[in-house]
């Protein structure tokens, strides 16, 4: 036999390998008893983690907590805040740690080690961008939180305006032009290409939310100018574990 055809026969036995010692990993990834996500009955912070567990048919106890219930529960919140994941009677918190723990359940496609690269810095780019949001999102709902303690109603609506203005012209359309790039970096209709991953479902809810004309000052509009997003976005909802998610909450 050839040297070559050794060499050949050594690298498809170990291809080989390495596919059979992952079925293996993936034939003893236990699924959790139980999982329980504890969130406010609005999308924001929980619905990416939410989106993970419905693409990988993960059972999860899906508990939205009302307003006014909140400070009872805060009250043995581990940090102070939600959302909180109970997995087999255990919390975890901190929604990007969730929303990659429920990326590797199933088969793992989610989150998948050849892309964690690429799904890790879109992720990246969209904790950026809600950190810029911040200041326009609590111009109206909690001004004090960035130093702005007793104003007016008055000087409170002339800030949000402000705010959100600033946000709407010169903030956001980097992000939506960055999002942009990224998706035609790729072969396929998603951030990672044909197969929906983490990174998608990180950024849907975080756009979608601009989309719906609930967010005083940001039109509905707002994601028009970007066809290849809008293209994007109309892929992802139509995806028929994501429709029905959002079909059964209407």
């Amino acid at each position: 036999m050839s040297t070559k055809a050794v060499l050949a026969g050594t690298a498809a036995g170990v291809a080989l390998a390495l596919v059979v010692t992952e079925l293996i990993k993936r034939s003893k990834r236990q699924a959790p008893k139980s999982i329980k996500l504890e969130y406010f009955p609005i999308e924001a912070a929980a619905e990416k983690v939410r989106l993970a567990f419905v693409m990988t048919d993960t059972p999860f106890e899906d508990v939205r907590i009302p307003f006014k219930q909140w400070g009872a529960r805060k009250a043995t919140a581990k940090y102070g805040q939600m959302p909180i994941l109970t997995i087999d009677g255990k919390e975890i918190y901190q929604s990007r740690a969730m929303v990659q723990y429920a990326g590797k359940l199933g088969d793992g496609s989610l989150y998948p080690e050849a892309d964690a690269l690429l799904i890790d810095e879109v992720i990246g780019l969209s904790d950026d961008l809600a950190r810029d949001w911040m200041p326009g999102l609590y111009s109206g709902m909690n001004p004090a939180k960035f130093g702005y303690d007793g104003i007016s109603d008055d000087d409170k609506k002339a800030l949000v305006i402000k705010m959100r203005g600033k946000f709407v012209s010169e903030i956001l359309p980097k992000y939506l032009q960055w999002f942009t790039d990224l998706l035609n970096a790729t072969e396929g209709p998603f951030f990672c290409g044909e197969t929906i991953t983490i990174a998608d479902l990180v950024v849907l809810p975080q756009l979608k939310i601009f989309t719906k004309g609930v967010v005083d000052h940001v039109p509905k509009d707002v994601l028009e100018a970007y066809p290849v997003l809008t293209t994007w976005m109309a892929a992802m909802l139509a995806t028929p574990k994501i429709k029905a998610w959002y079909d059964a909450q209407k």
